[in-house]
């Protein structure tokens, strides 16, 4: 357990086949720290937050991803095993979600209850999938924004209905065990964030509750960088910041933004399997009858679409998105 918990922070467990303990496993790179940790686990009542907060506090973890002795690093630890500097780590499918839900002050902390549904990119949820012979239901998220921005540990995962925006984080799938989820970087990735619309809604929110905060624009931009990468903009992140926002406030002025209205029935077409004949039908979506959208561009002004633009920058830097 302290192995998973040390993986989870570092991106690698001190013994990094944390499925395997034994003789076909890998050797922990430092046995008397894991034993240790086992120990401190036990003397406080197994008490996870206890080790969470332990060795967040640790010099391990705060150290620099700068390696003291760059010259010799790859003699000394060429796979950087041995703890002399912190291996930058991406965050989790599940903690970039739930990172952009809490900079725009939309995450929902609640603890337990049922599966919620969040918002999936619509055309991934509205395609056609088969069940058991038959075509099984499009996907509806839940209709109040209080249960679809929950953490992501309470969505509801449906087996070959995965969540593209999770999947393409590197969210293990449903029907195996995962002892340790891989870290890609590929520019769907990039892509996702740019152009979702999960990270959108994410950035206008965040744009929204800046700017019911602050009184200038340095300051918003400011506020926005603190709630979205924990740190102060240096003076040319913020002198680059403020000139994008300028420019997107002139485009978003010339541009009419009307409401979108969601679709409450999907058409189907399909092949019946006795005479193989075409055949189509309608299915009615009864959750987007009740569904509370999200803040939406058409119900704020230009200046705030314009800082969205600027916050959906900062949802694709890796100031974001990696632990450092």
């Amino acid at each position: 357990m302290v192995n998973r918990i040390w993986q989870g922070h570092f991106g690698r467990g001190i013994v990094a086949s944390a499925n395997i303990f034994g003789t076909q496993g890998e050797k922990p790179t430092h046995p008397e720290l894991l034993d240790w940790l086992a120990a401190e686990f036990v003397l406080s009542g197994w008490s996870i937050k206890a080790m969470h907060r332990l060795i967040m506090t640790s010099d391990a973890y705060a150290r620099s991803t700068r390696h003291p002795d760059p010259d010799g690093l790859a003699a000394q630890d060429p796979k950087g095993d041995l703890l002399a500097r912190f291996r930058p780590r991406r965050l989790t499918a599940e903690e970039i979600r739930d990172a952009m839900l809490a900079a725009s002050g939309e995450l929902n902390p609640a603890l337990g209850g049922l599966p919620v549904r969040p918002d999936m990119n619509r055309e991934a949820a509205l395609q056609p999938r088969q069940v058991m012979g038959t075509y099984g239901p499009a996907y509806q998220p839940s209709p109040r924004p209080e249960d679809r921005n929950r953490r992501t540990l309470y969505s509801m995962v449906v087996r070959g209905q995965r969540d593209p925006f999770l999947a393409g984080f590197n969210q293990p799938t449903p029907e195996e065990p995962c002892e340790r989820r891989s870290s890609s970087t590929v520019p769907t990735q990039a892509l996702t964030l740019f152009n979702g619309a999960e990270s959108f809604d994410r950035a206008l929110a965040t744009a929204a509750r800046v700017r019911g905060e602050t009184n200038t624009r340095e300051d918003a931009v400011r506020r926005a960088f603190l709630l979205i990468t924990g740190a102060e903009p240096d003076a040319q992140a913020l002198r680059a910041c403020l000139d994008h926002w300028q420019a997107m406030t002139a485009r978003h002025h010339a541009v009419a933004i009307t409401p979108k209205a969601l679709p409450t029935t999907v058409s189907r077409r399909a092949v019946d399997e006795n005479t193989g004949e075409p055949f189509t039908f309608t299915e009615d979506l009864e959750s987007v009858r009740d569904y509370v959208p999200d803040l939406q561009p058409s119900d704020v002004d230009p200046e705030t679409r314009a800082l969205a633009d600027v916050c959906l920058v900062l949802l694709d830097a890796n100031a974001f998105l990696y632990v450092e």
